[in-house]
Parts: C-alpha cells; structure tokens; sequence
C-alpha cells in the first residue's frame, strides 16, 4: 500500500477542476455534463501521465474497506461499481465515532496510582511491585519515506516517550542522550539495536529492562479546497515496531498501528500541518495500546554496578522508585527468574539521577548480579 503512495500524485477535484484534468481542451471536453457530476466529488490520481479514479474494493480480513485505481474511461463506462457519496460519509460518520469511543477509554494504570481525574481506574491484570517503575528506552524510528523533509522518526520516538510516561505508571522513559553515550562508549550506534542480543549492554549499565525500536511511513497528507469552503486536510501514517527485553536480550513482541486518517482532519490555515501532529497522535495512543501489557508484565528487576567490600552502588534510584530502607534480594547474573538467592541488599542512600548505594546484609554480591524486590513483597 505504502510503495503506491510513493507513485501517486493526488489531485483532488470539485466539477470546476475536473474539467482541467480530462484529456482534451477545456472547451472541448469528450465527456458529458453527467460525467463530469459524477467525477466531481471523486478522487483523481496521476499515475504515469493517466488519469484514474480512486474506488472501493472489497474488504481486508479485518474488514477494513480496500482501495483499488481506475481509468476514468472504465469508470465511466460502468465496468466498476462506485461507491455512492452518501455511503462514503455515512463510513467517515462511522470512522469518527470509533475513534471517539476509543478515545474516551480509560487508561489502564498501577493499583497503586490515583486514576486521572474522572477516569476509573482499569487494571490490566495483578501487578507485582507496582510501586517501581521499569526502566524503558524508546530510540528514533528510522524513516522509511523519502516524501518527506521533516525528521518524523524523531518526532514520533519523543511523542511516544513523553505520552507513556504519562498513561503507563509502570515505566520510565529513559533520557535519550544518556542511552547514546552509553552505546557510543559500548561501540555501538542505535541502529545495532535491531540485533536483539546488543540490547544487554543497556541494562546492565542502566538498568534499561526494554527499548522501542521501528520505523515510520509517512505521514502522507492530502489536502482539498471544496467550491465555496475552507482548505481540508487529513494525514496517514504507518508505524511498525518491536519491544526487545534488553536483560534477556530477547524480541518480546513485534506490532504495527495506521491511523484512520478521518480522525487526522484538520481546516484552514497550517490544515496539512495539523493534520500531521493530529495523526502522529493518534498513532502513538494506539502504539501505546499494544506495549503497555508487555511492560506491565515484565518483573522489576536491576544490577549491581559496583562492589567496594560490602557496599554496593545500583543502577537504579529515587526515580525508579526506591526508598530509603528497601530490602532488595541479590541473584547471580543470568539468573533473571530469581530462583537462587546469593544475597540481600539494604537501601542506604539515593543519588545522582536514579542511583543508590545499599549494603550488604547478607551473602557475597558480585558486579553485574541481578536485583529483585523480596519475592514475598
């Protein structure tokens, strides 16, 4: 669908325009006053120098309408049955009122945090030690179109970081330019990121337990001026992203999301530009939709950073949510299920960022070894 966007040149036309874009001379057009109506309210694409019409073709197995193009003469010849106006707005009516609901749907929060104001709070399913926070990376998508300018990989990375930190209690959006300098020092760039395996480096020095990685297409922004109306606007974009556990260094899930671009619709003045943010938007609220059972269902867990005789310095802090007294259980360093006990650790001083430093309390602690809450918390 996308590589065809990359083809096409749209050109949307009321009556008046269709006349400019059938072949012959203005005052001379082959087609009928008739054919012209029925052209009027249409989509009009230039592909390869002819002109086609956009129109329905069934239905994807999600039920989602499929498009297919044309030429204008085997359209108005009958040879395809169009869609009629009024059941194309009675679907954008439908469309809107979909997002809308979906919109209205209350966040899905820890037991431990206020719902927002006049939402209920939703609970996925039982969480363990809600009250600390996953250390979560979300790098650039690479953009994978050359339509164009604007850097949207970036702009979508620091929408989809700043939106989870506000809709999922459980995380905590690591700062971008510390997760750089951590791989540069790593000899490693953000793009050696799609190897699942390298994703360990940032969880043992940051405590980093998952990273977002992707791509996004687009957006594509289509813009019409009805006889007598103000500009219109709408946008489409397409994401595809994967969730990597970076202490495992294992692929999690992989998913996709396309924004329906009657929700994007944006008027007047900067409408293509509104449109944009407006898709972008609605994009990451379904992004976030599909990862916020993945963080959720992850078990909280560190790494010991350093070891000087009895004290040990944690890559975690007061912003991933430990307090002063914890007791933190100590396993060795590939044992991420917890099963064999090698120590505990109590909390004695936060610092810096999202630092602590702890002391021994019992057992021998060394770099690197994994740290739990206590497992009957």
């Amino acid at each position: 669908m996308w590589a065809i966007y990359g083809l096409l040149l749209p050109v949307f036309v009321t009556l008046s325009a269709a006349c400019a874009l059938l072949p012959g001379k203005k005052s001379q057009s082959p087609y009928t006053k008739a054919e012209l109506a029925r052209l009027s309210d249409k989509d009009i694409y230039v592909i390869d120098g002819e002109k086609y019409v956009k129109v329905p073709a069934g239905k994807d197995s999600e039920g989602n309408t499929k498009f297919t193009y044309v030429k204008v003469d085997r359209y108005l010849s009958g040879e395809v049955e169009p869609l009629s106006l009024a059941a194309e707005q009675t679907k954008k009516k439908e469309e809107a009122q979909r997002i809308e609901r979906k919109m209205e749907e209350p966040k899905v929060v820890s037991e431990r945090e206020p719902a927002p104001e006049g939402k209920p709070i939703v609970l996925a399913r039982p969480l363990k030690h809600p009250y600390l926070k996953r250390k979560i990376a979300v790098l650039p998508f690479e953009n994978r179109t050359s339509l164009t300018i604007e850097k949207f990989g970036e702009v979508i990375a620091d929408r989809l970081a700043e939106k989870m930190e506000d809709t999922i209690f459980t995380c905590m959006v690591m700062d971008r330019e510390t997760v750089r300098r951590t791989l540069e020092r790593a000899g490693l760039n953000p793009a050696d990121l799609k190897d699942p395996s390298k994703t360990t480096v940032l969880n043992k020095a940051l405590g980093v337990q998952g990273i977002i990685v992707g791509a996004v297409y687009g957006p594509f922004v289509t813009t019409t001026t009805p006889p007598d109306n103000e500009r219109v606007s709408t946008a489409i974009m397409r994401i595809s992203a994967r969730f990597i556990d970076t202490a495992q260094g294992r692929l999690i899930k992989e998913f996709a999301a396309t924004n329906s671009p009657v929700g994007s619709e944006e008027f007047g003045v900067l409408s293509e530009e509104k449109a944009k943010y407006r898709a972008t938007d609605m994009i990451i609220d379904d992004i976030i939709a599909q990862v916020v059972g993945e963080i959720n269902s992850m078990d909280w867990l560190a790494r010991v950073a350093v070891v000087e005789g009895n004290t040990v310095y944690l890559n975690v802090g007061f912003q991933t949510g430990l307090k002063k007294g914890d007791l933190l259980e100590v396993y060795p360093a590939g044992d991420l299920a917890g099963k064999n006990l090698i120590g505990k650790l109590e909390v004695s001083k936060l610092f810096g960022v999202d630092a602590a430093v702890a002391h021994v309390i019992q057992g021998k602690v060394q770099v690197d070894a994994v740290v739990k809450p206590p497992s009957q918390s």
